[in-house]
Parts: structure tokens; C-alpha cells; sequence
């Protein structure tokens, strides 16, 4: 299909490989999809997104983009220097967390990158932000508003680049994922079942009307909801696939949505020692780092549905790993206690 404008910013195609001391262990054939390397500091998923995203900010003669995300937000991230490669300037409303934002504190992990990109900080306090429903729309509005006033172009980017346009990034990546899922060995057309996490929904959205468009079965997707519940991810991801669709004419009209509740843990961002312990673990046994917010809950999320049922997801498993891997050096302390343990 024709794909609408999108600028070259990743590093296509990410392999996909198996992991075969896992496989193993769990009894089926896993493989991961390594979108961790889609760049560097621009890695991940969210710049398959930002290719289509920043393309239009371009069309439209935008001097700036606002966007949002958490103060460990991956999106973010990837959108200050992708903004910094295409010329642009970037303002980020950036959520406190819930226990309050120590401003003497140095800054980490994806925090710190914002800030050597030089994205203009705009913090919403937690409460504030549950006071407007839990949602960054009219903060994004108002700081968008600021810039206008000062005689700037703005193209306001939804929180994760999850917007109808944003679909597109995986949307395209299923064409590319299957030209790549041939040769990985595994010797089939297209995985058993494709897990990934859910975090704004945008990502869900675009497998699954690449899935529809490809002659893919969308009931091969399994989101595992890394925050909020199943519920609010059917209406979500389902409005963005219904959005997109009519948007752009795509021929889609399923919308069978499988979304893994009860991984969540203690909530967004919040991992356990356990959780921790698992991530060591993984990246000891088969050299792929996980992140603590989306990857790895999704991936520890995975592995308990399989070990549950596993006659409902096939043999051949697929793993998207979304990156996030700077997020690691957020929490330094924890790892060291942990490693010191043994």
C-alpha cells in the first residue's frame, strides 16, 4: 500500500532471533524482535512512529513539537533527538511521579537525555495530573499555547506518538516483521503469537491493522497491559484502530483486541526485587536487556501466560521488545543492592 510521508530516522530491519536457553527451559520456541535496536538514543519503538510523525510536523512548517510522557518516558526520549535530526525544537510535558520529583536530585536514565538534548521541561505534579482525569491532553494544549503566543509553528505529538497517524510506524513494521520472521529460522509463514506491552496503545494499534492488511489473524496479538486494566486498553486501543482506519480508508473491520490484565504488579514504573532479579537473570542467560517499566513486566507477563496455557498460543512465540533499556541507569542503587546479594 502507499504509506503516507515518513522521514528515514531507524535502523531497518531489526533482526529477530531465538532465544534458545529459555525456549528450553519453558518448552516452546521463543523469539524476540529487536526493536531495542532501532537506533541509539533514538531507539525503540516509538521512532517507527516519529518516522510518519515528524514527517508531517515538517509538511506543516512546524518550528517546535510538544509532546509528553513520564519523567522516565521512553517516547520522550526518542522524540528529543529525533526532533534535534529533522531541525526541530521540542518542549516535553513531563508527569512528576506520585511520590514527588526531588529537584536536587542529578538527573538518570532517559531524564538526563532529555536534558543534554535540550527539550524545554514543562512538570505536571501527579495529583494535578489525576485532577484533569489522568490524561496529558490539556496540558499539552496549554504548553502548546505558550509557544504560539511566542510567534512559534507547533505540532502537538499525543502522549507515546499514539495517534491515528502514529499507527502507521507498526502498521509498516508487520510487512517487514514477516519478510524478517522467514528467515529466522523458525520455519513457518509468521509467528504462533506476538506478545508486547501496552502502554499508550499506539503500537497495539498499528500490529493490528498491519495484521488485518497482511492476511494476518489479529487473534495471533497479545498486548500485556503494563498499567491501567484490560477495559480501558479495549476502548483505547479500539478507538485508535477505528480512528485510523477511517482516517486513512485502511480496510479493517476486526476488532478482536487480547489483552493480558493482572502483570500490571504495584503499578506503572513500579518493578519488585523479583522483577529485578528476573531481568539479571535474562540478560545473564541469553544477553538481552529488559527495561523496568514496559519490556519487562510485559516479557515476565508472557512467560506466566505460557507456563498457565500454553496450548493457547501455538509453539513458535514472538516477543516484541520495545526498548527502553536507558531507563536501567534510573535505578542504579537497586541494582547494585540486588547484584551485591549474589
Amino acid at each position: 500500500m502507499n504509506y503516507p510521508p515518513r522521514v528515514s530516522l531507524a535502523h531497518l530491519p531489526t533482526p529477530i532471533h531465538k532465544l534458545p536457553r529459555l525456549s528450553a527451559e519453558v518448552g516452546r520456541d521463543i523469539y524476540i524482535w529487536r526493536d531495542d535496536l532501532t537506533g541509539f538514543v533514538e531507539s525503540g519503538n516509538k521512532i517507527r512512529k516519529l518516522e510518519f510523525l515528524l514527517a508531517r510536523a515538517l509538511e506543516t512548517g512546524a518550528t517546535r513539537i510538544v509532546t509528553s510522557g513520564a519523567l522516565q518516558s521512553n517516547h520522550t526520549r526518542a522524540a528529543s533527538f529525533a526532533a534535534r535530526r529533522v531541525g526541530l525544537k521540542i518542549a516535553l510535558v513531563v508527569r512528576e511521579p506520585k511520590e514527588g520529583r526531588d529537584p536536587h536530585a542529578p538527573p538518570a536514565g532517559n531524564f538526563l537525555l532529555n536534558r543534554i538534548a535540550g527539550a524545554d521541561l514543562h512538570f505536571v505534579a501527579y495529583a494535578d495530573y489525576q485532577a484533569k482525569g489522568g490524561i496529558y491532553a490539556p496540558f499539552l494544549e496549554e504548553v502548546a499555547e505558550q509557544y504560539r503566543r511566542r510567534g512559534e509553528k507547533v505540532f502537538v505529538i499525543a502522549e507515546g506518538g499514539s495517534m491515528a497517524l502514529g499507527c502507521f510506524g507498526y502498521l509498516a513494521a508487520v510487512e517487514e516483521m514477516r519478510e524478517t520472521w522467514r528467515t529466522c529460522g523458525a520455519g513457518t509463514d509468521a509467528p504462533d503469537a506476538l506478545f508486547f506491552a501496552d502502554g499508550s496503545g499506539g503500537t497495539h494499534a498499528g500490529l493490528h491493522l498491519g495484521f488485518e492488511l497482511h492476511g494476518l489473524d489479529p487473534r495471533r496479538l497479545f498486548a500485556v497491559n503494563i498499567c491501567d486494566t484490560a477495559d480501558y486498553f479495549q476502548r483505547r486501543v479500539g478507538q485508535l484502530v477505528e480512528d485510523a482506519a477511517r482516517e486513512f480508508n485502511l480496510p479493517s473491520r476486526d476488532r478482536t483486541l487480547q489483552i493480558l490484565d493482572g502483570h500490571v504488579g504495584e503499578g506503572f514504573g513500579v518493578s519488585t526485587d523479583d522483577d529485578y532479579r528476573f531481568y539479571i537473570q535474562l540478560a545473564r542467560q541469553e544477553g538481552v536487556l529488559l527495561d523496568p517499566s514496559y519490556t519487562g513486566k510485559a516479557f515476565r507477563g508472557m512467560l506466566a501466560e505460557l507456563r498457565k496455557t500454553p496450548e493457547r498460543f501455538g509453539r513458535n512465540i514472538l516477543f516484541l521488545h520495545t526498548g527502553g533499556s536507558f531507563a536501567t541507569f534510573a535505578y542504579p542503587e537497586r541494582y547494585v543492592r540486588l547484584l551485591a546479594e549474589g
